[in-house]
């Protein structure tokens, strides 16, 4: 009897071992399932996270790029529209300033362009026997002075040239002094050799000359001297004259 006592107690102890074990087995299985969740959820929130940190990169990106080209575009308008307005100022400066190679004034360019509608005949002047050395194919003189030739030089070999880009070298070369304003196509001489614009009287200042070759007349171009290109054969004259807008037009222009 005392045996399967025994027995029976052993066997309880047991069952109620087990059942222990499983109920722990069950709590651990359970504590780990969280813990797994937990950390999926985790992981899960992290790269959740991670895309949206990177989408929002990627559209801070994409609006960055875009104001760029937003700004860039405003820019180019900008640019635009400013090359318009210089252009419009530079064809307005050179159309009515060209009988002095450029507008020095606003009140000049107004007398310089009604001065501009003449008779069509009185455009060219005629070529005396006295007038410009041929052998030299640019020539300086002071009208104002004496008609003093202080420059005279041959440029056959610049044909192609602008007369305002071959003026400045010719000057340089001389080691004559002069100041200009604007380059290239623009440039306006508005005083050589110390003789300035305005000094001999308002309208006075340089103006140049043209003889192409094979002709016998000298005409004042209605373009500055950084839009006349010199052709070999070509005489171009630069005078200082103390009225540049009325400077006679006719036979006695070289006085």
């Amino acid at each position: 009897m005392n045996k399967n006592k025994k027995k029976y107690v052993i066997a309880a102890s047991a069952f109620v071992i087990c059942f222990l074990l499983f109920i722990l087995a069950v709590r651990v299985q359970r504590m780990y399932a969280a813990n797994v969740t937990n950390e999926q959820s985790t992981s899960q929130k992290k790269q959740s996270n991670t895309t949206k940190s990177e989408a929002k990169k990627s559209i801070d990106v994409k609006n960055e790029k875009e104001n760029k080209k937003e700004d860039k575009k405003a820019e180019d308008s900008s640019t635009k529209a400013a090359a318009a307005k210089n252009k419009e100022s530079s064809n307005t400066q050179t159309s009515t300033t060209a009988n002095i190679s450029g507008a020095s004034s606003s009140s000049e360019s107004n007398t310089q362009a009604n001065s501009e509608v003449k008779p069509s005949a009185a455009e060219n002047i005629k070529v005396k026997p006295s007038d410009p050395d041929e052998q030299y194919s640019f020539q300086f003189i002071d009208t104002v002075n004496g008609n003093n030739v202080f420059l005279k030089k041959n440029v056959d070999n610049m044909e192609g040239d602008t007369v305002g880009y071959i003026t400045e070298k010719l000057l340089d070369e001389a080691k004559i002094s002069f100041k200009a304003t604007g380059s290239a196509s623009t440039i306006y001489f508005a005083a050589i050799n110390g003789l300035e614009e305005k000094k001999a009287g308002k309208l006075s200042g340089w103006c140049y000359y043209v003889r192409k070759k094979g002709e016998n007349e000298f005409e004042k171009p209605n373009v500055g001297s950084g839009q006349w290109i010199y052709h070999k054969g070509d005489i171009i004259v630069w005078k200082y004259l103390a009225d540049g807008i009325h400077d006679g037009y006719s036979d006695d222009w070289m006085k």
